[in-house]
């Protein structure tokens, strides 16, 4: 029932934040919409420095609000600000004349995702043929829902499994879930169109299989291993981390005479036969295996050896944290400091509890996979901040990117809780707690406000205030500015709000009580 519970809560809120995110505020969106439209309508694969967004994204980009980031790039968009200065009826006709927008017209504005693996983007394209017939925003909207359901339900599913196969107890799992399901980076990044939904389950999914195959090496995990690491390779570049994780424990397991030779020749048939060509094609256009913007044409290693030796890199590590637990999508804004810095010390007392442990006993092979996959991924981190600072001297790697590995590594973490089961009931609960009060606050207090024009500092007298003021007022803003309808988002973030305080409650208190066992569906 529990489990029920959370998959339902993870889609609700999937479904909510889809519909309050305004079109073009996910991050880097209209290039990833441009890549779904370019496999939808037959004109195959772009190419980086080639293909330009269709005529339609490239109309609408003009037309949509868009975050004081954003204007940087495209100086021709309007801001928030300046959107919320125009009367009612103004700002109605914006919208209409999107919603009229056609799929023809002059393409414009190169496509710098364009680069990307093509899977996530595959999986998505018949959908957009399918809806070819409805507006531009309709569509976006349509297919932000199945990205958000997807991964959602996926990455809980998943890690009630890995959870189960690393022996942490079902109480536990429930935290683990919830926790996951309550941040909002993770919908941040999953709820928009673009390549990031798929990556987060197919993460979650790899460990799932590497786990797996240690416990149980034969033919069909270790092909399993090869199709989830193809999968992930065709997603997302970040994987390349994690193949010499992969290879090295099928070799492991092969040289310890636990896995036959030839089912480890199946294992590299499976991973490099299907993700191979991809990497070769990079190769050929852009002179490197990763193909990534930064790298086109070849890797300038002078001037990343000057910013690893430049780059703050105590001052990144800080930032990329907070970042990673909350950023306001494209405007980039950050929930209260004082707030996640709780947080970052539940997570920290949760670490301390797994270290202490583990000095105790030595963790299992399956925590030592989990720790050097954390450990590939925290590098492949430290490679692409360090090219990013030489790149454009920003100082964190985009906030999106740690979260197909969080999940993972709060396996770890609740793994040290349970071994603690006084002290790791009072963090885990410490933690539902404070991450039920960051998602309500994220719908109420951070998220409506800034969509429906509320710009003023967000102390609760004052919300309380500007919602006094009238829910239709926000409703009809929001019904201009968001995708989703101004009643049914109000009406869902109402339905998430009661749902994530009820299951924090059940957990807390199944927690406190140190039950055995959660009941399962």
């Amino acid at each position: 029932m529990i489990r029920a519970a959370l998959i339902f809560l993870g889609i609700v809120n999937a479904v909510l934040y889809a519909s309050l995110l305004p079109l073009w505020e996910g991050f880097d969106e209209p290039f990833h919409y441009g890549y779904v439209q370019e496999l939808s309508s037959g004109r195959g694969i772009p190419v980086l420095g080639r293909t330009l967004l269709p005529g339609e994204i490239w109309k609408s980009v003009q037309l949509a609000p868009a975050s004081d980031s954003v204007k940087r790039n495209l100086p021709q968009v309007t801001t928030f600000h300046g959107y919320f200065l125009l009367p009612d009826a103004q700002r109605d006709a914006l919208r209409a004349r999107i919603d009229r927008l056609d799929r023809g017209g002059a393409p414009g504005g190169l496509n710098y995702e364009a680069q990307q693996a093509p899977l996530a983007y595959a999986l998505l394209a018949p959908a957009d043929r399918l809806w070819q017939g409805a507006s531009l925003a309709e569509r976006v909207w349509r297919l932000r829902i199945v990205c958000g359901i997807l991964a959602s339900a996926a990455a809980a599913v998943l890690l009630f499994r890995l959870g189960s196969l690393l022996g942490l107890p079902d109480r536990f799992q429930a935290v683990l879930v919830f926790v996951v399901l309550s941040s909002q980076m993770f919908y941040a990044t999953a709820a928009h169109v673009a390549n990031d939904w798929l990556s987060i389950p197919l993460m979650v999914l790899f460990f799932d299989r590497i786990v797996a195959l240690y416990a149980a090496p034969g033919l069909r995990n270790a092909l399993l291993l090869g199709f989830t690491l193809a999968a992930g390779l065709l997603t997302k570049t970040y994987f390349l981390a994690l193949a010499p994780l992969a290879f090295g424990t099928i070799f492991c397991l092969a040289w310890r005479r636990r896995l036959a030779p030839r089912h480890a020749g199946m294992f590299t048939l499976a991973a490099l036969g299907a993700s191979g060509p991809w990497y070769i094609r990079n190769m050929l256009l852009y002179g490197t295996v990763a193909g990534m913007q930064q790298t086109n044409g070849g890797t300038n290693w002078s001037g990343l050896r000057d910013a690893v030796a430049h780059l703050p890199w105590l001052e990144s590590a800080r930032d990329l944290m907070y970042q990673s637990l909350w950023t306001g999508n494209n405007t980039f804004r950050t929930f209260s400091g004082h707030t996640l810095t709780l947080l970052l010390c539940g997570f920290a007392a949760a670490g301390v509890l797994y270290a202490a442990s583990s000095l105790r006993q030595r963790p299992p092979a399956a925590e030592c996979l989990l720790l050097t996959g954390c450990a590939c991924y925290a590098a492949a981190l430290a490679y692409d901040t360090a090219l990013v600072f030489a790149f454009s001297h920003a100082l964190t790697a985009s906030p999106w990117y740690p979260q197909p590995i969080l999940p993972v590594v709060l396996c770890l973490l609740f793994r040290g809780l349970a071994r603690n089961s006084l002290a790791g009931g009072a963090v885990a609960a410490w933690l539902v707690c404070l991450s039920t009060y960051v998602m309500v606050a994220t719908w109420w207090a951070k998220l409506i406000p800034l969509y429906a024009g509320y710009d003023e500092r967000s102390t609760p007298l004052q919300l309380i205030g500007w919602y006094r003021g009238g829910m239709g007022r926000i409703a009809h803003v929001l019904a201009a500015t968001s995708l989703g309808g101004g009643a049914f988002i109000l009406a869902m973030a109402a339905v998430a709000s009661v749902s994530t305080v009820t299951l924090a409650a059940i957990i807390v208190a199944r927690v406190v009580r140190n039950d055995p066992e959660l009941p399962r569906p």
